[in-house]
């Protein structure tokens, strides 16, 4: 995705000949500066809440597993979509120039530091040209659903401020004016819709060897081979006890 992303970046309309799309959300809301900011907060935030949940789950290496077959897959249609098609800027506030590199060397460089930034604005990273769709709408809403299905179903305020940063993640992504509404869309509904295929596609043990489910996730027979059914919200203390604390409690 990384180097992806440096590649539309060589491609970016050039923001004289070709002005932000007409977008019925961008044009009605102001343009907020530090909304951007505030978004990758709730993205923290909820990465640090579902690191909580993977480091205490019984069940962690599935969910681990499950995590990264997701990511990856949407991650790999959102290259395929950048690459695509080329949307102009959406706002002239970006500085976005094309950007050309004299040689593979220099794309490789500037790839791995999008990469060990995490493609985020608050480790320095700027980026263009990579809109269709968002990827920071894709990691908010991943995470919110991993929290919302690996946590016991009684455990309401858990859920609610999960789906509250969700949902402000977006607003705030679209409040600075970093992405068109249909980024934003797309990539919600694409995210969820993956998401709920692949976990029914799991819990039933008749379609886990389908030739449908090889086709969506080729890897998913051998990552869910191990599971018969819907994954328990068990937890457990993932360190053992140090031998002082196991002669104390014999």
């Amino acid at each position: 995705t990384s180097f992806v992303m440096v590649i539309v970046h060589e491609r970016v309309p050039d923001m004289r000949t070709y002005p932000p799309l007409p977008d019925i959300f961008l044009d009605s809301v102001p343009r907020i500066p530090w909304a951007f900011a505030m978004a990758e907060a709730c993205g923290l935030i909820l990465c640090y809440m579902f690191l909580l949940i993977l480091l205490l789950h019984k069940h962690r290496s599935i969910l681990f597993r499950r995590l990264c077959s997701l990511m990856g897959t949407v991650f790999l249609l959102r290259c395929c979509t950048m690459f695509a098609t080329s949307l102009s800027v959406p706002g002239q506030h970006l500085k976005c120039a094309s950007k050309t590199y004299a040689d593979s060397w220099g794309k490789i460089q500037r790839a791995l530091t999008i990469w060990s930034g995490f493609g985020m604005t608050l480790t320095g990273v700027q980026t263009c040209g990579d809109y269709m769709f968002s990827g920071h709408t894709v990691v908010i809403t991943m995470l919110n659903f991993f929290v919302t299905e690996y946590t016991p179903r009684n455990w309401n305020l858990i859920h609610t401020i999960s789906w509250v940063l969700n949902l402000f993640g977006i607003f705030f992504i679209l409040a600075a004016h970093e992405h068109y509404s249909i980024d934003v869309f797309i990539a919600f509904y694409i995210t969820t819709r993956l998401f709920l295929y692949y976990h029914t596609l799991a819990n039933t043990r008749a379609y886990q060897h389908s030739r449908r489910a090889r086709i969506w996730f080729p890897m998913f027979s051998f990552f869910e081979c191990n599971v018969n059914g819907p994954v328990p919200n068990e937890y457990c203390w993932p360190f053992s006890r140090p031998a002082v604390v196991k002669r104390l409690i014999r």
